[in-house]
């Protein structure tokens, strides 16, 4: 996309965006973004004018591919769906762990019934026939493990081995002591910030920008300069266009200037 449209003017590349958007071509999220910097372009056109005496008509549309990525990535949905997240995994991971100690606690009981009485269920008491049973719809199992797994049990009785219940409990222990993460600067700046604001839609611009220059090739014809830096008031355009930011909570230059500084030292910490 960025290769067809490369040498357009801002306004042009925006245009020809809306119509691969409508077109299916683009992510659904994008049409709505796009429309908006069309149609309030007036309100960004300046700090475009002043970014093209640094970048050149291919940068600028990638910085414009950014922004427009930002703001799918930093719409308020997205925002709250990354900030529950956490909260979801921690409370699965808690169900998960009592359930498991839970389902421990009766397989011993169940066990110890087997053991002093003269009943049994005919249910599984040896790990590897549990998983030889689990396996059974797996291909590649069937085909590759099964066998020689079953002779490495073979020669050794079950002492060797955990037993159910304990192979149950670990994974409550795994689930209780899980530590969460993500993979995602963007999602672990967010998460790490109390509560939701427009600090999150500054940051979302910010990290694309940040991406492009550490993952854009040195040599990539459309990559923003290491030294480009996007001016407050811009960013503050960017995001009140983007975002569609109500009257009553535009962002203004001093919010960018706050949200960049605490941008920087989260970056720093993580």
């Amino acid at each position: 996309m960025m290769g067809k449209f490369a040498e357009l003017d801002v306004f042009e590349y925006l245009g020809l965006q809306l119509k691969e958007a409508d077109e299916g071509k683009r992510h659904r999220s994008d049409y709505a973004v796009i429309k908006r910097l069309l149609e309030r372009y007036s309100e960004i056109e300046s700090h475009i004018n002043v970014m093209y005496q640094t970048l050149t008509n291919p940068q600028m549309n990638r910085l414009i591919d950014l922004m427009i990525d930002a703001a799918a990535l930093g719409n308020e949905n997205e925002v709250e769906e990354v900030r529950n997240t956490p909260k979801e995994l921690k409370a699965i991971n808690g169900k998960i762990a009592n359930l498991a100690f839970e389902l421990a606690e009766q397989l011993n009981k169940r066990t110890q019934l087997h053991e002093m009485t003269s009943f049994t269920s005919n249910t599984h008491y040896a790990l590897f026939k549990l998983i030889e049973d689990a396996g059974r719809s797996n291909y590649l199992f069937e085909s590759y493990l099964k066998d020689p797994l079953s002779n490495t049990v073979g020669p050794y009785d079950l002492r060797y081995y955990p037993s159910i219940s304990q192979v149950v409990t670990q994974l409550g222990v795994d689930a209780q002591n899980a530590l969460i993460e993500t993979s995602s600067e963007l999602d672990l700046i967010i998460t790490s910030t109390e509560r939701p604001s427009n600090a999150d839609q500054i940051r979302a611009m910010l990290e694309a920008l940040q991406f492009s220059q550490e993952n854009d090739g040195h040599d990539c014809y459309f990559r923003i300069p290491d030294d480009f830096e996007l001016s407050n008031q811009a960013i503050a355009a960017f995001v009140n266009v983007a975002f569609d930011i109500p009257v009553d909570k535009l962002v203004d230059d001093i919010q960018v200037r706050n949200a960049k500084r605490k941008y920087k030292q989260l970056c720093a910490e993580h």
